[in-house]
């Protein structure tokens, strides 16, 4: 008598791309960072030593933030969450032309990729601004005024990034150079983002420029949800939904564009 052989019971198509992103996703973790633990450390040295470097040259120069805001966190949480934007929208944008070869499987797509690179981006920064947080509850007591916006504007940045990491890697598709503009493009926006800087401390000429950029509103929601009524915050959450929508909307039209146009002879 033959026993019969079990079977995989079939799952539906959204519990095997899950399946795919996730493999996708250990592949994204072991290529960027390694066996080693260095990179993991690495990871997390960048942003405190920045965060310290500017936090000294604040207290060298004997100025103070208003209403005893601690100068360490404030700079912290305002460098680690753009720190998430530009690793999503920069890293991200590269995923396409930097792993045609998986394409050859016909279980992975373009949006696969994305995902899976910028969700890793996203834990991993997400876990140093709860690092930050930590680091303020444990030594000076700073508990954050409202914790779930505070979430909601990570997720809100890394979503912002993700549509822009979409739309840019399509781009680099049909205009190949556009890979090159990427990363000035992200620097560039770092002055203009207010990740360092309040907006109200800003001329209301230069603070209505400013908020034109989603990224402004984003830091802001975020500095109030960390520091409550010592701020005073300037954003419209309504602003960055149309945003994050019209940017990921944008950016899967894009790939599904140029997925044709792809080749392995690439």
């Amino acid at each position: 008598m033959i026993a019969d052989v079990p079977r995989r019971a079939p799952s539906s198509p959204l519990a095997a791309q899950i399946r795919v992103i996730s493999a996708l996703f250990m592949r994204e973790l072991l290529t960027r960072f390694g066996r080693s633990r260095v990179g993991y450390i690495w990871l997390i040295g960048e942003p405190l030593m920045l965060a310290l470097m500017i936090s000294a040259l604040h207290w060298a120069s004997g100025s103070h933030l208003p209403n005893d805001l601690p100068t360490f966190l404030f700079y912290g949480m305002g460098y680690v969450p753009f720190l998430m934007f530009r690793s999503i929208a920069s890293r991200g944008a590269a995923a396409v032309t930097s792993n045609i070869s998986l394409l050859f499987h016909r279980s992975i797509t373009l949006l696969d990729l994305m995902i899976a690179r910028n969700i890793m981006e996203t834990l991993v920064c997400m876990t140093l601004v709860a690092l930050f947080v930590l680091g303020g509850m444990l030594t000076i007591g700073e508990i954050p005024h409202h914790p779930g916006q505070l979430i909601l504007g990570l997720v809100l940045s890394a979503l912002l990034g993700h549509g822009l990491a979409m739309l840019l890697g399509s781009l680099q598709v049909f205009v190949e150079f556009t890979e090159r503009l990427v990363h000035p493009f992200t620097y560039i926006l770092m002055p203009i983002s207010a990740p360092f800087y309040m907006v109200e401390t800003m001329p209301p000429n230069v603070r209505e420029m400013l908020l034109w950029n989603p990224l402004v509103h984003i830091n802001e929601m975020n500095r109030w949800s960390m520091f409550g009524d010592r701020i005073v915050p300037h954003y419209d959450l309504g602003y960055v939904m149309i945003w994050v929508l019209g940017l990921n909307l944008l950016g899967m039209a894009g790939l599904r564009a140029a997925r044709p146009r792809l080749s392995m002879s690439d």
